[in-house]
Order: C-alpha cells, then structure tokens, then sequence
C-alpha cells in the first residue's frame, strides 16, 4: 500500500479540475504534525460543488468515481474507492465548521521519504474536528496534538467558540482529565 501515491492521485484530480476544493483530514492530517500513528484508510474534505446532486438531495461522487475509474481505480472498500492499496474515503463538507477547515487548509509536503505536496487541514482544524466527533481515537489525537505542542491555543480557542464547540471541549477536558488550558469548557 502505497499512501503517497493515492495522495498525489487525489492532487492530480485536483490539478485536472475534478476536485475543485479538497484537504486531507482526519489521521493522514494529522501526520503532517504530529508523531505518526496507525490509520488504515485517507479522509479527503470536498466541496460540495465537486459533487453530482439529485433532485431528491442525494449527493453522489460519480465525477470523482469516473475520474478514478479512468485512471483503473474501480475496488471498492466498505469506507471508500481504494487507490494504490488505500481506501480513499471523500468526505462533503457538512458543516460551517467544515467549510473553514477546507478554505483554510494549507499546502503541505507530507511524508519523508519521496514526499508529496497536498492541502491537509490546519492543526486548529484538526483538534477543533476531533474534539467535535468525540470518538476515543479522535481525543487521543487532540491529546498528541497538545502533549507535542502541535497547535496554538488562540487559534484553537477561536475555532471551538466560533463553531460552538464549547461543551464539546470541556467534554475533552472532562474526559482526558485535563485543565482547560483554553479557558472555556
């Protein structure tokens, strides 16, 4: 399996037109800035704009399918459309916190080894997006992200209050026994 490679095929898609806005999120992001842990599929955050909707309000991914299909990615994975041995999972923007992640996601090298230059969600984002789900796995990497000092409290403060994370994060901090080191959980 082969990240970089499904990475720099969804840059390509980006490059050619068919994904018009996307970020890598998710633990793919993650890696950008913090040690790296164990993930197992790569989440893409896509305008809904780069999507085919119906009249019924059903959203489906057939131009970025096709585009894949073209190109010999047809597998299918139960998270999403495998690429280079990784499930690629697309994911709409479903939220005003989402469409910031995505207009402010920065250009990136991701990787060592051969790296390669894609949109990731800023550290902010990330923390603001995990701490949101509320899943284990994700506050323990809004836990990765403040043990390595990986995001800045006054970008992150403004992010959890403009998107009405509040209680959210002082469910975090409940649950990670932690001081609230922004001050408004």
């Amino acid at each position: 399996m082969n990240m970089r490679k499904a990475i720099a095929v969804v840059s390509d898609l980006a490059a050619r037109g068919v994904i018009k806005s996307y970020a890598i999120t998710g633990a793919v992001a993650a890696l950008a800035y913090v040690e790296p842990t164990t993930t197992h599929d790569l989440d893409v955050l896509i305008a809904v704009g780069d999507l085919e909707t119906r009249q019924s309000g059903l959203i489906l991914l057939a131009p970025i399918e096709a585009a894949l299909a073209a190109l010999g990615y047809t597998q299918r994975s139960d998270v999403g459309i495998v690429v280079e041995g990784w499930p690629v999972q697309f994911i709409p923007v479903a939220s005003a916190l989402d469409e910031e992640c995505l207009r402010e996601a920065v250009e990136l090298e991701l990787g060592t080894a051969s790296p390669v230059r894609a949109r990731v969600l800023r550290p902010e984002h990330i923390v603001a997006k995990a701490v949101s789900i509320g899943r284990i796995k994700d506050l323990a990497r809004v836990e990765e992200f403040l043990d390595q000092g990986k995001v800045e409290a006054p970008a992150l403060k403004a992010v959890i209050e403009r998107h009405g994370l509040r209680e959210a994060w002082g469910s975090f901090c409940l649950k990670s026994g932690r001081s609230d080191l922004l001050g408004i959980g």
